[in-house]
Parts: structure tokens; sequence; C-alpha cells
């Protein structure tokens, strides 16, 4: 008898392209089991700044969103439970997403005037800047006594 030594990864040592290493965690044990994060954009205007989270399939409900110190917290929690009884069999399925997305809030920012609005799977945030900031960026003139 003869042994053999075997190195599982000699194909990526030799520079040969294994699918298995090229491929997503999603890709391999499915897309059940992935984390899934919603992608955000962030943009600056004069008045404040707008938070676009795409999450399609959710409802407004499904939404969660905190301050806690200098952060917003978005986050949402699914939980989806499926049954099918047929004549021989019973087959149950369950899904649970959930997601939790912070942001930092500068002190520029009006806590309590931020909004939401969630339409076509995009939740929309509005934080507008404080009025005393918005004075100070728009400049002044100071009068000679």
């Amino acid at each position: 008898m003869n042994l053999i030594k075997f190195d599982p990864f000699a194909p990526v040592k030799r520079g040969f392209n294994d699918d298995f290493f090229t491929r997503s965690f999603a890709d391999l044990v499915g897309s059940d089991f992935a984390m899934n994060v919603p992608s955000v954009n962030v943009t600056q205007s004069e008045n404040g700044f707008n938070i676009e989270l795409a999450a399609p399939g959710l409802k407004k409900e499904d939404f969660k969103i905190n301050i806690e110190k200098d952060r917003l917290i978005v986050s949402s929690e699914n939980k989806q439970e499926e049954e099918v009884k047929e004549e021989k069999y019973t087959r149950r399925e369950f899904n649970y997403n959930s997601f939790s997305r912070s942001f930092y809030l500068p002190k520029s920012i009006n806590r309590e005037a931020i909004e939401a609005s969630y339409d076509n799977g995009v939740l929309k945030l509005t934080l507008p800047k404080k009025e005393e900031v918005l004075r100070d960026e728009m400049g002044r003139t100071i009068e000679i006594k």
C-alpha cells in the first residue's frame, strides 16, 4: 500500500482558478442563509441630508427607526411561516430576515424634525439641518453702531 499526500489547495497554489473560491457564500449555500443588508444612498442638500434605503418586499410596519446618542438606527425584522398540508404530507417553511444599519448624526441635524416614508421598496429618510445652522450658512451682515 502506498501513501499519497493530498493537498486540497494544490490547484490554487498552481494558479488554477477553482470555481469554489470565486463563488460567493450565497452561491454555495443558497440565498436563504446569506445575510442581506440593504443598499443605502446618502445625499446632502442645502437643507440637510437624505437617506434612501433599498428594502423591497417589506411593509412600513416592518421597520424600526430609533435615535440613540449620536446614531440613527434603522432596523427590520421579518418572520414568515408557511404551512402546506396535502393528503400524505405536511410541509412547513420558516423564513427569518433581519438587518440593522446605523448612521452618525452630526450636531447640525434637527433630530425632532426627521421624517421617514416608504414607497415602492425604498425607505426615504429626511434629516433637516437646524434653523440656526441654516442661518449661519447663509451668512449675515453685521451692522456697525
